[in-house]
């Protein structure tokens, strides 16, 4: 795993643990069946919710950095036009090279598409491809070799079919 994706990771799963945590604790904490008081109730309530938003602001703090929303295209950027349609891509560069940053630009004639890069198994990027508007994806591929496109938004019945690959080259 990768710096960035680790953080996440690490992240989400404090955050699973401290939900199982809170879980039990809850569980455990109303099993008797005494009376209800309507004011420790309301406070417990009160309490939960700041936990909660507590939790949620600490996930936001720990993750909001890596969104990589508000970029522009860095001037040495390699600009790739792809263009989606029921059911194929059309990727105009396929060759790109290693190191530097790629533009992904992309459109749809017909429906939404997702635009989703792997490298074999793993999964590497991927951005929504709306019909009427441009969507462009940056990313800087470290490693060369042959990166594989798949549609990762339903879009017909041939959907499983739409497969595109591209290189990856020093």
């Amino acid at each position: 795993m990768a710096g960035t994706d680790q953080v996440i990771f690490v992240a989400y799963g404090v955050a699973v643990l401290v939900g199982i945590i809170l879980a039990v604790a809850l569980f455990l904490s109303t099993r008797s069946r005494g009376p209800v008081d309507v004011k420790a109730l309301a406070h417990f309530e009160r309490t939960w919710l700041v936990i909660v938003v507590a939790i949620l602001v600490c996930l936001l703090a720990a993750t909001i950095w890596f969104t990589p929303y508000g970029q522009s295209t860095p001037s040495n950027a390699q600009i790739v036009q792809v263009d989606a349609r029921q059911f194929y891509w059309r990727i105009t560069p396929t060759r790109v090279r290693v190191d530097v940053p790629v533009a992904f630009v992309t459109r749809s004639e017909d429906v939404n598409h997702g635009f989703g890069i792997f490298r074999g198994h793993t999964f590497i990027a991927q951005i929504q491809v709306v019909p009427g508007h441009v969507s462009t994806l940056f990313h800087t591929f470290r490693r060369p070799g042959t990166y594989t496109v798949l549609c990762l938004e339903f879009c017909g019945v041939d959907h499983h079919g739409m497969v595109s690959s591209f290189e990856v080259t020093r």
